[in-house]
Formats: C-alpha cells, structure tokens, sequence
C-alpha cells in the first residue's frame, strides 16, 4: 500500500489536474452546434466541459495540503521562503505576459495596446479575460502566510482558513459570480484539514473510502455534475486512489512541478497559434496540449539557464 499523498505522487496528480484543465478549456465554448466543425457527439458522455473544475479542485486540494504541510515544518517564515513563493507564483505570470506579446506580434498584431498593461496589472488574461484563478491562489497564499507568522495553533488556522473560504463561497455567489469563481474554493481547506489531520486520514482503508466515495460520486454524476459536493468528493477520490495506482511518471511530474506555467501558457496556445485546427475539436485539442507543452518546456528551460547565469554572477561578485 502506497503513503497517503507521496510528494511525488503530489505533483504527478498536479500533472493529471493541469492536462485536465487544458483539454476542458478547449471544450469550452466550442462550436458543437455548428456545421462547420467536427465534434464527435460520444464525447458529452464524457462531460468535457466539467474537466477543467474538476482539474482545478484538485489543484486546490494539493495547494493547500502542500502549503499548510510546508509552514507546519518550518520553524519560521523568513523573507527568503516568501521570497521563493512568490517567484514560484509571480515568474508563471511574467513569463505568460511575455510568451503572450511575442505571439500577438505574430498572430494579432492590431491588438497590441497600452490596454495589455491595465490587464496585467489586474492579473487578467488577454483578451479581458478574469484570470479568477491566478488571484484566488495568490489571496489564499497571503492568507496562509500571514496565519503561520503569528503564535496560533494550528487548530486555529484551519478553523480561520475554512471560515475565510466558506465566506468568500457565500459572497462570491451572492455577488452573481460566474459558479467557476466559488464552486471549488472548499477544495483548499479540505487539502489543509488533510494535512492537519494527516495521521487520521492515513489510516483509513483505501478500497473502503475509494468504494463509498465511488457511489457517492456516481450518485451525483447522475443528478448534478457541476457542485461543490462533487468537487469534494473528486478530491477525496484522487487521493485515495494515489494509493493504489502508480502514477509516477516523468511527464505527469514535469507538468506538476510546472503546473503553472502549463495553466498560463495554454491561453496564447489555444487562442491564436492552434486556431488553424479549429474547426476539428480532436485536433484542435491534441494540438493545444502538444503545443502548450513545447512551449512551456521552452519556457521552463530559458529560465533555468537565466536563473543559473545569475546565481553564478552572485557567486563571482562575492568571491571578488
């Protein structure tokens, strides 16, 4: 029997969840209707459309179970952890905004604007798209980090992060929201209870959860597919099934360590360089994830060698 969310496993699952929101926004707003594309209609049965929230859920999920495990072992909160998480958070985003002008100057030159910055500096996604994502992760890791800079239990801090989650669900929903906005927010305190309560988790038997989690799952896949509730429980279905499956693979991890820069990269891949294959969905989708992933790896590359040169200057300048 495998451990209970191996930090491999972790980023592998992380790799799973990103490929899942790539292909579930290339389902979004895709023309099925129309005459002039190819969608096989066998498809739906899938419910493609759900991919991308069930992929974010789980994001969550490993986000908070991650970050709350990470503080809880720290004996403090100094500026160079901060510092590292924000280079982990803000680079993905730099990197989308570069990747981004370069392709409009290609694909969409008459867009170019000084309206690109005002979307940049709102964490928006070019074209005026909210990138809701992108600035709830950002919120709760400020939330988180400034619960572990003050003397709390850690009792406390989970009971302060559920609160703050919960209201946020509440307030978001009243405010009409889109429901992507708030409906698998409770993912990332379900990660941080996990962790908190790691050891009672842990010892529950994995075929019993994945069978009574299964029925449940099956139960809402036929009434409603788009819930908080099944957002839950595909969570808790994921990491229980870690336990019995292998999924560690070197792509899977590759993705999950890099799962940011996959979830910004995707935008200009789908929206202006994979258009060409539009009108057929199986290609257009297996084009944006094979592009998304050249791209990315590019990306990732780059800024390994710049972060190498420079911390090799640093190096040289100490010596001298």
């Amino acid at each position: 029997m495998r451990t209970l969310l191996d930090k491999r496993d972790t980023y592998c699952l992380k790799g799973i969840a990103m490929l899942m929101i790539i292909i579930g926004h290339t389902f979004n707003g895709y023309p099925v209707e129309s005459s002039n594309v190819y969608y096989p209609q066998w498809l739906n049965g899938l419910h493609i459309e759900h991919w991308g929230g069930m992929g974010v859920a789980i994001f969550f999920l490993l986000s908070g179970y991650g970050l709350f495990t990470s503080l809880s072992r720290r004996k403090g909160i100094d500026k160079r952890y901060v510092a590292q998480k924000g280079r982990r958070l803000f680079v993905p985003y730099i990197l989308y905004w570069i990747v981004e002008v370069i392709v409009l100057l290609f694909f969409s030159r008459e867009e170019l604007s000084t309206h690109l910055f005002t979307e940049m500096a709102t964490f928006e996604i070019h074209p005026d798209l909210e990138n809701w994502f992108f600035k709830v992760i950002v919120f709760v890791y400020i939330i988180m980090l400034l619960l572990f800079r003050w003397h709390l239990r850690n009792s406390v801090r989970v009971t302060v992060i559920s609160f703050l989650s919960v209201l946020y669900l509440i307030t978001m929903k009243a405010l009409g929201y889109g429901e992507w906005w708030w409906n698998t927010i409770l993912c990332f305190p379900l990660g941080v209870f996990i962790a908190y309560k790691y050891d009672t988790f842990a010892k529950l038997p994995a075929r019993w959860m994945l069978l009574s989690i299964g029925l449940l799952l099956v139960v809402c896949y036929y009434f409603h597919v788009n819930t908080i509730v099944f957002y839950l429980l595909c969570c808790m279905f994921s990491i229980y099934a870690l336990r019995l499956i292998n999924i560690q693979n070197c792509i899977l991890y590759y993705i999950g360590f890099n799962s940011l820069i996959f979830y910004f990269i995707e935008c200009p891949v789908m929206d202006n360089i994979m258009m060409f294959s539009y009108s057929c969905f199986p290609e257009y989708c297996a084009l944006s994830v094979v592009g998304t992933f050249a791209i990315s790896y590019l990306c990732v590359t780059i800024t390994n060698i710049c972060s190498f040169i420079i911390s090799r200057n640093k190096v040289w300048l100490f010596k001298h």
